[in-house]
């Protein structure tokens, strides 16, 4: 199938939540699947989620100096938000607030995650194109994103997962959502060997994560959440914990499941008495955390 956009950032963004929506529930069970929420990121700087319709037209190639100070071409992080690097490359954004996140600014902390998820993005592989010219825009915005890298050193990009780490344990939904999504050490958790204990940390932490960006009624972490105990990502496959989650992330978004949506999905898998305690489950978590967030209580 052909990319619809040349935009590199929208290769990454949509290859991260298509692995995920990959993953989910049955389309009969799901309809409107979770999609990443658009709430920015507490404070400013912080972009929303990635949307094609945001995506400029694709410049020329230019010199190595038009690719560091040219500001045409939005520079996405792995999540999928913009970054603005202020007319600086990476390297100086990073040094700018390295030394505030290390001492506790979270906001900073954030702010040097996102920079260097970018440039940790330009480091992965391309896809195959069918479209030629897409391909090439593709490439352009690639060097683009590098000459803006150039600088960042190895140490700085494993880095940002320490960073990442601390804006996540002081609640930032964000944060706790894209900790998952970077995957152990910032790899692909289908490469990781899940029988390693430092991997397992990873999936106890993440599911944590997880539990409370989901406790703040986000949407897109309670669709994760299912996935996640659907598929065994981060522990052994859930049935009932995983309906319990879609439940939820449904309901946050003003799209209750139905009752014949639910048994299409789990009703052969869980037993009757497991079905209606994963019901009953999933309006609780829901309830829970969407009312504490001054929402209106999900429709039943």
């Amino acid at each position: 199938m052909t990319l619809s956009r040349p935009s590199l950032a929208a290769i990454l963004a949509v290859a991260a939540v298509g692995a995920w929506l990959a993953l989910g529930p049955r389309e009969t069970a799901s309809p409107g699947a979770p999609a990443p929420h658009a709430d920015a990121v507490a404070g400013s700087g912080h972009g929303g989620w990635f949307d094609p319709a945001m995506l400029p037209s694709t410049p020329a190639s230019g010199a190595r100096e038009d690719f560091v100070t040219a500001q045409a071409t939005p520079i996405y992080g792995r999540n999928g938000r913009i970054i603005d690097f202020g007319g600086k490359d990476a390297s100086a954004y990073i040094d700018e607030r390295a030394a505030a996140a290390r001492t506790g600014d979270l906001h900073a902390a954030y702010q040097v995650y996102q920079a260097a998820s970018a440039c940790a993005a330009a480091e992965d592989p391309l896809p195959e194109f069918l479209d030629p010219q897409e391909g090439e825009a593709a490439a352009r915005e690639r060097a683009h994103v590098r000459a803006l890298c150039a600088r960042v050193s190895p140490v700085q990009l494993q880095e940002r997962m320490r960073f990442l780490a601390r804006a996540a344990d002081a609640g930032e939904r964000a944060a706790q959502v894209d900790f998952f999504m970077e995957g152990p050490n910032g790899k692909p958790l289908a490469e990781a060997d899940t029988s390693d204990p430092q991997v397992q940390q990873w999936q106890q932490q993440a599911l944590t994560y997880l539990k409370g960006a989901g406790a703040q009624c986000d949407q897109f972490a309670l669709g994760l959440l299912s996935n996640a105990y659907d598929a065994g990502q981060l522990g052994e496959h859930d049935a009932a914990q995983a309906m319990a989650y879609q439940i939820a992330s449904n309901a946050a978004r003003n799209k209750p499941l139905s009752e014949q949506q639910l048994r299409q999905r789990w009703g052969e898998e869980l037993a009757p008495a497991d079905f209606d305690a994963a019901r009953a489950r999933g309006a609780q978590i829901a309830g829970a955390s969407c009312t504490a967030q001054g929402q209106p209580p999900p429709q039943s």
